[in-house]
């Protein structure tokens, strides 16, 4: 796949892809900007006719389909964002890692799109004002196929999520903390428990409902300001988070 790349005039990069099901070579595309350095990988089918795989919320169908890997090289100290894309245009974030100096590995432990799709792997030696971390999430609804489910009136289910590896929100009228990590960058894994003080929070809360569905998490999206968590056994179920003001 190498030697495909720099036949076609590609510079070397360090950004490793996997590909499952079917034979695909990636294109790779350096960009340098100040502080900020951009791998991005498109994936082209070698045989027009075989869909490509990616990801795109509204398109996926199981957490058990085939998937795409990609590898690139982890800096100590830095953090880097995993992005996609289907036009070049709008990018979505579907992974982040703070760097430990390490191999680090992205896996879209989601499904497959019949089209082709972009990933890119954004590095920067700050936080991303705009990625996962460090931002306290509000939850606006619970989706389960047809029927959305939102708090009532001036109740509140935030979270937020920090480098070292702890979360820690409110639950209704319940303070809660706990820890999580971010497997191969994209699946959002709880611990087995919360924290939590023991307040007897109001009839139709959504408290039970919240933290099961934390404890039941998968993948992710971040787009803007808005947050998208996958739970359960297909990809009907999510939760809809906006960063709080």
């Amino acid at each position: 796949m190498q030697q495909a790349c720099q036949a076609l005039g590609f510079p070397k990069s360090g950004l490793k892809l996997r590909r499952r099901k079917m034979n695909l070579a990636p294109v790779v595309l350096n960009f340098h900007f100040a502080d900020l350095t951009c791998w991005t990988a498109c994936l082209l089918a070698m045989v027009p006719a075989t869909p490509a795989l990616g990801q795109e919320a509204s398109n996926i169908d199981s957490f058990e389909a085939a998937t795409v890997s990609l590898g690139f090289s982890s800096s100590d100290g830095d953090y880097h964002l995993i992005q996609a894309s289907r036009d070049l245009k709008k990018w979505v974030i579907v992974g982040q890692y703070p760097g430990n100096g390490q191999a680090a590995r992205f896996k879209d432990l989601r499904s497959q799109l019949e089209e082709i799709h972009f990933y890119r792997v954004v590095t920067k030696s700050e936080t991303f004002p705009d990625g996962l971390l460090d931002r306290e999430w509000k939850l606006v609804a619970l989706h389960e196929a047809d029927e959305i489910t939102r708090p009532k009136e001036g109740r509140r289910h935030t979270m937020t999520l920090t480098r070292n590896g702890k979360v820690t929100g409110w639950n209704d009228c319940n303070r809660y903390f706990g820890t999580f990590t971010l497997e191969k960058g994209n699946w959002l894994k709880f611990g087995k428990g919360f924290g939590s003080t023991l307040m007897l929070c109001m009839p139709g809360s959504l408290d039970f409902e919240f933290f099961e569905s934390l404890q039941a998490s998968k993948g992710f999206e971040v787009d803007g300001n808005k947050l998208k968590l996958y739970y359960g056994d297909n990809a009907e179920h999510w939760m809809e988070f906006r960063e709080n003001d």
